[in-house]
């Protein structure tokens, strides 16, 4: 028969079990039993997470680390302290045990507590010394979080403790495990910083650039362009160059890397490749579309426009744009000797040679082949014997275009100095162009700055410098709070 009070009995009853081992569970300051005091053991277990074998090694491990060294280490490992903060309930605890020795305050305390996978290293004030801060970070970062991820609760403490007994033995080997971490994380933050003054003023000022000259293709002052495939809006730019580079940069910052500086490193090194690769597409855009109207020309130039960019990606990462630095000269060159038809009869035509397209060139393009101010290609078609002529300028040339015969071969041919500059007032000076095809000369006046005094500063920076036993009980030591917490 159906009774409601015995069915409310049996669910009160499961209640209280429920309740019951949720606060056996959760450990207090006061549950927690100090073993030292009881059995003479450093490692409180309450929660039976420990195995009895770890136990053994540990307390053999820090009772000859006590008698060496008068040193005192309290393991405690409990299941939960609740919504208790693991600071404040290991500084409670280690005042309330008073761990290490009174008067010189050489007590340790490793707290692991499993609901939050957290490990705590608390010190006394007479280990910070010797076991700071990062110290305490690296051997629970290399040592003990590895094992506890994996469920290795009694590996990962002793291989921790076995790393504070080589400290605390071993001075030569505690700077030896201090000096990497403080050069790695002072690393990283210089890694920061040079990215922060390089890149950041870097990426600003292009954009700004950009912005002001109309170079990206939601500009309002954009102006029209061959190469509209080359530019990007704003958003896309912003999202390639800075989001995504600031992304990389801080998940590496805040991920648990062995080394994060040279991973973000390879990792930016690597989104810059996809970048430029970015760029190739759309160059190749450019390239398809006069291809399907067959204008070499405008193909070459447009290629030999952003040779010099690639020149300097080879230059900077050498890998892999060094090789296509050599394949951008080809593919130039390929187009450039790229066989086309007569736009007359639609026959091929023939590249003529340098001697023989002499034959074709005027006196002024003669001369300026000669100046190598500009060099001609002429194309002669096999049947109707037309000729089609493309000029490519050197733009490093010094020549520019006369203003009388209008030939690529006006220079300035002198300089000379009309009044010194002093430095209260500017100087001035005469500059002679000359056509060396026509012989036309022009003189134009040019100023001098005024002298200005060199000043020098200096600066100079200064900088200043200012006996326990294993049985019974533990010896009244005091922590300041220092330590450090990993979690997993």
């Amino acid at each position: 028969m159906y009774n409601p009070f015995k069915i409310t009995h049996y669910f009160s009853t499961l209640l209280l079990l429920v309740v019951s081992i949720a606060l056996r569970a959760q450990s207090t300051i006061e549950s927690i039993p100090n073993q030292k005091l009881i059995n003479g053991s450093y490692v409180s277990n309450p929660d039976k997470i420990l195995d009895d074998a770890t136990i053994q090694q540990l307390d053999t491990l820090l009772t000859a680390l006590e008698k060496k060294t008068t040193a005192q280490v309290a393991v405690v490992v409990v299941e939960s302290i609740g919504d208790d903060d693991i600071f404040n309930f290991a500084q409670t605890l280690f005042t309330t045990w008073g761990i290490g020795s009174k008067g010189n305050d050489n007590g340790l305390l490793i707290l692991f507590v499993n609901d939050k996978h957290t490990i705590r290293f608390h010190t006394g004030y007479g280990l910070e010394g010797v076991l700071p801060d990062v110290v305490c970070k690296r051997i629970q970062r290399d040592f003990m979080v590895p094992e506890f991820k994996n469920g290795n609760y009694n590996a990962g403490m002793l291989a921790g403790l076995q790393q504070v007994e080589k400290i605390l033995t071993q001075p030569d080997y505690a700077e030896e495990l201090r000096a990497p971490e403080k050069d790695k994380e002072l690393n990283w933050t210089g890694f920061v910083i040079l990215l922060s003054i390089v890149l950041v003023p870097a990426l600003l000022i292009t954009f700004i650039i950009k912005a002001t000259n109309g170079r990206f293709s939601d500009s309002k002052k954009s102006e029209p362009t061959p190469y509209p495939e080359m530019r990007l809006k704003q958003w896309a730019w912003l999202l390639e160059f800075v989001v995504v580079p600031v992304l990389i940069v801080t998940l590496f910052a805040l991920g648990p890397m062995e080394n994060p500086i040279g991973l973000c490193f390879i990792t930016l090194y690597l989104y810059y490749i996809a970048t430029r690769f970015h760029r190739l597409w759309r160059m190749k855009k450019v390239i398809n579309r006069f291809l399907k109207i067959q204008n070499y020309y405008e193909i070459v130039e447009f290629i030999r426009k952003q040779q010099l960019y690639w020149f300097f990606m080879a230059l900077i990462f050498p890998f892999p744009f060094l090789f296509y630095f050599f394949y951008h000269l080809t593919l130039k060159r390929r187009y450039r000797n790229y066989p086309r038809a007569c736009k007359k009869c639609n026959s091929s035509l023939h590249k003529l040679g340098e001697n023989d397209e002499d034959e074709f060139l005027s006196k002024e393009m003669q001369m300026e082949e000669t100046l190598r101010a500009v060099d001609y290609d002429v194309w002669k078609c096999k049947d109707c014997g037309s000729i089609e002529m493309w000029f490519y300028l050197d733009r490093n040339s010094q020549y520019e275009s006369c203003p009388k015969c209008k030939t690529i071969a006006y220079s300035s041919t002198s300089r000379r100095t009309v009044e010194q500059a002093t430095y209260s007032s500017s100087g001035s000076g005469e500059e002679i162009h000359t056509c060396k095809f026509c012989g036309y000369s022009h003189t134009s006046s040019y100023t001098i700055a005024k002298l200005t005094r060199s000043t020098s500063s200096s600066s100079s920076s200064f900088g200043s410098s200012s006996g326990s036993s294993s049985s019974g009980s533990w010896g009244g030591g005091r922590s300041g709070g220092g330590g450090a917490s990993s979690s997993w």
